[in-house]
């Protein structure tokens, strides 16, 4: 009977695979293993960690292959185990470090399309068939940061609005909520205002825009405060579109949306990893500052 290695080397910094192993240790395992027949070569937590190195740096199969000494057989075999729930507790999990940490100052709807070709994302009109990824995405004015507080692949054909209702319902917001037109909703304004929200929204032109829910979002309305916050959701979407391309190359709709929401803990993860250095290079600091003080 084959033993399970317990030692891998990465191509992320430390700092990166630090967080992403207590993430990992705090959700659990991405699979059991069988009590009956040979154990693989690796345990599930290092098959996930070699996943979510393959995913950070946008690898295929044969380059995290040949980088991490792992078969692209295995691989594959292991990105098939793992389940949408457990990478959405992965989202969850990330999210929560942060809010502790940073502490979101205002919460915003957005969603972008993915590519299932291999030339990439150029239009969506061009494209024969693309998904599309929403999320509600946190951003803290003080540390300058936005994090993934939810993620949802669908298909081209969904509407943002349901994905939006969904994670006002489920989710605990900030004071402020922003969405851009498409979010423009009669339902999506009773929950939010049903949950104490303050929602910031442009509404669209061929609307009765100054009765009911509308009229009450358009006196509330600060086009200033909206297009200084609004951007933020769409540098987090342009970094998958630097990094990715914005498209997958995986062939079954279940894989693509693991695919998909890997980007997300990804893009939290590096969060977290760039507010602990942060936070080492301010308490080194301090001490320098107290010397120089007194340097004269």
């Amino acid at each position: 009977m084959r033993t399970v290695d317990a030692v891998l080397v990465f191509p992320v910094s430390k700092q990166v695979e630090k967080a992403f192993r207590r993430v990992l240790a705090a959700v659990g395992e991405p699979w059991r293993l069988a009590k009956r027949g040979r154990k693989p070569k690796r345990s599930p937590k290092d098959y996930s960690l070699a996943l979510f190195a393959r995913s950070f740096y946008g690898f295929s199969y044969r380059t995290a292959s040949a980088i991490l000494g792992i078969p692209k057989s295995c691989l594959h075999w292991a990105f098939q185990r793992l389940q949408q729930p457990w990478v959405q507790a992965l989202v969850t999990n990330t999210c929560s470090r942060l809010e502790r940490e940073l502490q979101s100052d205002s919460q915003v709807l957005g969603s972008t399309g993915v590519s299932l070709s291999a030339n990439g994302f150029k239009r969506k009109a061009l494209c024969d068939s693309f998904l599309k990824l929403h999320a509600l995405t946190a951003y803290s004015r003080k540390h300058r940061a936005i994090w993934f507080v939810k993620a949802k692949v669908t298909t081209k054909h969904v509407h943002d609005v349901k994905p939006g209702m969904q994670f006002v319902q489920t989710t605990p917001l900030a004071s402020t909520l922003l969405g851009d037109k498409a979010y423009d909703s009669s339902g999506l304004y009773r929950l939010a205002f049903k949950r104490g929200l303050h929602v910031c929204m442009r509404q669209r032109k061929n609307c009765e825009w100054n009765r009911g829910l509308r009229g009450r979002v358009y006196k509330q309305y600060d086009d200033w405060f909206y297009k200084s916050e609004r951007g933020r959701v769409e540098a987090a979407f342009g970094g998958f579109a630097n990094r990715y391309g914005s498209r997958v190359l995986e062939k079954k709709f279940a894989t693509q949306t693991l695919a998909c929401l890997l980007w997300a803990v990804a893009h939290n993860i590096r969060t977290i990893a760039k507010a602990l250095v942060n936070h080492l290079l301010d308490s080194l600091s301090k001490p320098l500052v107290f010397i120089s003080a007194f340097s004269y």
